[in-house]
Parts: C-alpha cells; sequence; structure tokens
C-alpha cells in the first residue's frame, strides 16, 4: 500500500490458536486474544494477551533460517519473514474473575481454586532454575472443570489410606483426588483425577524431590480414565469421547497430543526440569479436565458454601454439608449433609438459620457442624452418638446450642481449630473476630463462651474494618508455663492477612491475642479477602522446639491467588 499502487496484506506467520472448544464457556479461552505486540529489540518474541488475562509467549526460532542462509546468501529480509518459526514458551495464566473458595488437598499435595470465572484450576510446585539456583514456583499444572454458571465453593473429599484399596472406587471410602463442587445452580458436582493429571503431579513431585519413592499416582489404577473431554453446550466433562467432541476439536486448533503428553510425564522415564512439558493455556481448557463422576441433587436454589469432614482413620465415609441462598425462610436456609460415595443426601439440618447460610466448618473430630450467615446467628450442630459408626443411610445432627446475634453483622466465616475441636474462631462485617468454647454438660447438653474479641490492626481509613475470612493451622505453641496458644490468620475486606496468637488454654488468666504477623500491602489483595487455608502438614513427632514452616493460602475479589510461607517455633 502507497505510492499509489494497490495491495493486499496477507498472514505470513501464525501463533497460538483462535480460541478453545466450540460451544465452551469463557474459561476455555472461546474468547481469543485481545492483543499482541513484538519485542523492541529484534522483535524476534511476542507476547500475546488472551481474553482471560493470561499472557502468551512465542520466541522466533532462527536455527530453520540459518541452513537456508547456507545455501541462498542472497534471501531476502521478507524471505526470513515467510519461513520464520515460532516457539511456544510457557506463559502466565490464572483467574480472571473473583476467586470464590478454594481448597487444599489433604495430603497438601496441590491446591484447589474456584472462581466466577466459571472454572476450577489446579495450583502445584513446579522446580526450575533461576540465575543457576534450583527453586520452586507455584503454577497452574491443571483446570478441572470449566462449567458455563459462575463457580461458589469447593471441597476436598477422599483422603490416602495405608491399606491397598485407598484408590478403590468400590472401597468403602473415597478414593483419593476427589473434590466437590458448587456453582450458581442446584446441583453440587464430583470430579476425579485422570491418570494423566495423577503421572504429571508425581513427575512434578519427583524433580522437587529426587528421593521420592513411586507411588500409585505414578501408577494410576485402571478404573482411572487417561483425560476428560467436554462436549459442545454442555457443562459435564466426559470420561469418553464423543462424535460432537472431536469435531469442536477439530477447529478449535492444535493441542498437546494424547501421545505427546503421555511421554512429557511419563514417571519410568528420568525428565529434567529442561524436558518437562507443561500444559499451556489451551491445553489446560482442553486436555486437563477432570471427569465428573456423579451428581448430587437436593438444593431449590443456587449453592452458597461447602465444607468436609474426613475421618483421618476408621471405616467413617467422608461427610459433605453445603448451604444454598435462602428465600428468608426456614426451610430454604436448611443444611443438607451428602455421603458423596453413595451419592445421596443422608441429612437435613433445618430450625437453625432464616436466612442464607454463608460459613460452615466441620471440627476436626466430626463431632460438631458450626454454621453462620446473614441472621448473625452460630449454630452448632451436635453429631448424635448412636450414629458414631459409618454413614450409611442416615447422619443425624442436631442443633444443640445457639448464639443469637453473636455479632453485630452478617458473620462471613467460622473455623475449628485442628488442635482443639471445642474452640471456634468466628469473623463478622462489623469488624471483630472472636474467639468461642464449646462447654459439654454433664446431660450432654452444650453452651458456647465467648472467650476473646480483638479487632485486626490494619483498619485502613475504616473505623472498623470487616473481617471476611479466619482461618486456624494446625499447629500448637506452648510457653514454659503449659499454657497452649493457636496460630489463627485473619482476611479483612480491603485485602489486608494478619496472622494473630491466641490463647486456646482453659488455664490461660490473660486471655489476650498477639499479632505475630502482618503480610505487607505490597503483598496483600486490593480487595476483599474471600478465603484463607493452611496447607495440611504433618507430625513433627518429637521435635516440638525446632522452627516449622507453615504455608497458607488466599483467594480474593481481586482475581488473586496468593501463597505465603511463614517459619514459627512450637516454643513461645
Amino acid at each position: 500500500i502507497g505510492g499509489g499502487g494497490g495491495g493486499v496484506w496477507v498472514p505470513i506467520s501464525r501463533v497460538g490458536s483462535a480460541g478453545g472448544i466450540l460451544g465452551g464457556s469463557i474459561g476455555s479461552s472461546i474468547m481469543g486474544f485481545v492483543d499482541a505486540r513484538f519485542s523492541p529489540d529484534h522483535a524476534n518474541r511476542i507476547v500475546g494477551h488472551g481474553y482471560g488475562g493470561s499472557l502468551h509467549f512465542w520466541t522466533q526460532d532462527c536455527s530453520s533460517q540459518e541452513e537456508e542462509k547456507k545455501d541462498d546468501d542472497d534471501m531476502m529480509e521478507e524471505g526470513a519473514l515467510v519461513s520464520a518459526r515460532w516457539v511456544a514458551n510457557p506463559c502466565v495464566t490464572g483467574h480472571f474473575r473473583s476467586v470464590e473458595d478454594l481448597a487444599w488437598d489433604p495430603e497438601g499435595e496441590y491446591l484447589l481454586t474456584t472462581s466466577s470465572d466459571q472454572t476450577t484450576r489446579l495450583w502445584s510446585e513446579v522446580s526450575c532454575v533461576v540465575n543457576g539456583k534450583k527453586v520452586c514456583r507455584w503454577m497452574e499444572v491443571g483446570r478441572p472443570q470449566v462449567h458455563g454458571y459462575d463457580m461458589t465453593s469447593i471441597a476436598c473429599i477422599g483422603r490416602k489410606s495405608n491399606h491397598a484399596q485407598s484408590d478403590d472406587p468400590t472401597a468403602e471410602k473415597e478414593p483419593q483426588h476427589r473434590f466437590v463442587s458448587g456453582a450458581d445452580e442446584k446441583v453440587l458436582r464430583v470430579f476425579d483425577a485422570p491418570a494423566s493429571t495423577l503421572r504429571l503431579l508425581h513427575t512434578l513431585k519427583k524433580l522437587r524431590d529426587p528421593a521420592t519413592p513411586t507411588s500409585s499416582s505414578a501408577t494410576p489404577a485402571e478404573w482411572r480414565v487417561e483425560r476428560a473431554f467436554l462436549p459442545s453446550l454442555g457443562l459435564s466433562n466426559k470420561a469418553t469421547v464423543e462424535i460432537d467432541v472431536r469435531e469442536s476439536n477439530k477447529f478449535a486448533g492444535p493441542t498437546i497430543p494424547d501421545e505427546d503428553l503421555g511421554d512429557a510425564i511419563d514417571p519410568r522415564a528420568e525428565v529434567s526440569m529442561e524436558d518437562l512439558k507443561l500444559p499451556m493455556e489451551r491445553d489446560l481448557g482442553a486436555t486437563m479436565l477432570w471427569p465428573e463422576t456423579r451428581k448430587l441433587f437436593g438444593h431449590d436454589s443456587e449453592v452458597v458454601c461447602l465444607d468436609s469432614y474426613l475421618a483421618s482413620s476408621g471405616s467413617d465415609a467422608p461427610l459433605v454439608a453445603s448451604s444454598c441462598k435462602a428465600k428468608n425462610d426456614v426451610a430454604s436456609a436448611a443444611i443438607r449433609l451428602w455421603n458423596v460415595k453413595l451419592g445421596k443426601c443422608v441429612g437435613i439440618l433445618k430450625g437453625g438459620h432464616r436466612s442464607t447460610v454463608s460459613t460452615l466448618s466441620f471440627s476436626r473430630d466430626g463431632k460438631y457442624l458450626a454454621s453462620s450467615g446473614k441472621d448473625r446467628r452460630i449454630c452448632i450442630w451436635k453429631k448424635s452418638d448412636h450414629l458414631s459408626g459409618e454413614y450409611n443411610d442416615s447422619c443425624e445432627y442436631q442443633l444443640t446450642t445457639a448464639m443469637d446475634s453473636a455479632h453485630k453483622r452478617i458473620v462471613w466465616s467460622v473455623h475449628f481449630c485442628p488442635g482443639k475441636p471445642n474452640i471456634l474462631v468466628s469473623g463478622s462485617r462489623d469488624g471483630f473476630v472472636k474467639l468461642w468454647r464449646i462447654v459439654e454438660g454433664d446431660d450432654g447438653s452444650l453452651d458456647m463462651l465467648e472467650m476473646l474479641k480483638f479487632e485486626p490492626l490494619c483498619k485502613g481509613n475504616k473505623k472498623s474494618e470487616p473481617v471476611t475470612a479466619v482461618s486456624f493451622a494446625d499447629f500448637i505453641s506452648r510457653s514454659d508455663d503449659g499454657i497452649e496458644y493457636g496460630l489463627l490468620s485473619i482476611g479483612t475486606e480491603c485485602g489486608r492477612v494478619e496472622v494473630w496468637k491466641v490463647p486456646i488454654s482453659e488455664n490461660d488468666p490473660n486471655f489476650d491475642a498477639k499479632l505475630v504477623f502482618s503480610v505487607p500491602a505490597n503483598e496483600c489483595h486490593f480487595d476483599s479477602v474471600k478465603k484463607i487455608a493452611w496447607r495440611p502438614v504433618g507430625c513433627n513427632g518429637d521435635e516440638v522446639l525446632s522452627p516449622t514452616i507453615l504455608t497458607f493460602a488466599t483467594c480474593g475479589e481481586d482475581c488473586g491467588v496468593r501463597i505465603f510461607m511463614l517459619q514459627v517455633s512450637r516454643k513461645v
């Protein structure tokens, strides 16, 4: 164009793919790219900005051009552009709408997050070399669920067991690597990890620690499918390929071939950090899905929150509690209990609330279930003693005590202390954190006693800063006089995160909370914190005085997921 002549612009190279699965949701990259730039120096790199906020990188491969130059020294620059080959580099991914909930794998191997961008994402530690040093960084290595509704909640079920049937779907307990999710719909959905994801996780673990023994994750059980597929205009991930899926993938652009994906994560091969092939953005939304194995029906409106109880031993099956949006009546504000293994509702808890239940928490031993929400009432449901066996046909929890007007505003979060099942913490929009002790009488009755009340130190410009998330660490420190303290993390509406030390002993005369660590403002969220969860840790045995590295994750309305490490000592 120019000089009075006409001309037509024609593409000489193409990078990336035009979109995701046809008919899929926005979480599957269906919207493609919104911007792109060349590198300013030699234009040998391209960065692309995806609709979902992901950043894609491509580098020009000059090896083929060098060979052609040897044969034809007069090759024009225009010819070099035509013959240029662009190689995709690892991309930067993440949620692009509010992250509503998160949950750690019961063994702490990976983190699952769910968001109103209609996806559930899997994050794991990936070893890499930076300036000649081996470091570990958290990266998205899977996208188990790409949905058509905004996601609201998630809970992991299925714990690693010592006996051989721990990964047997016909066993009494849930197999490992299974989760339940809720969205702006009336259905709960259950997902199982495919074989390809388990092999990838095992490979990443071997790269972090070469001494890691070969586990069941390296050779997944035969009943696990290799990968899942998302049909066009569908909401359920299928374990088998259907005709419409193959047609959609044909027009959706290239992905990692199944054979290449298998070679990249073959546990029998010695894979180096340089040779490891992690899935790209397009592959995450298409080839890293988990198959949906079950739907749980029963709620009359959209699911709001979930929590799960995982028995540490014995034959108790995992139990999931869920709530939905209420219509200001007792019936719609009921809490449902689910035996996921049987695929049925085993209990409906009524009479505790009249408005939406926004938070649920099981005690570590499964004896208590705490609930609260818009009505500012904290209810404690106690498991019936005569049903302390398996959760087969029924599971009875009874409302044993409740604290009316526990806070002045809506209660956003409650959580039981893992080391002390009778200690409960609550956080509210009124800006206060309260510590409660559950006292059981001789006749089986319960009473809630307020032990402590305090405010976070970071208030911004407000008189009081709403507390939106609270979580106890599975960690207890002791002073010389035998006083026990729990470690409590707090998230606020302005995005700040603090860690406090709170007394949990009955014989502490002071009952005073102390700030342990305040996350710097530039590392915090810049919008409301939605959830905080501590990474599960193993028992330290007799090393009660040694420093311990604890990890906790936070998510918020700023579309971010943040992971922090904190070094603490069991000696106060």
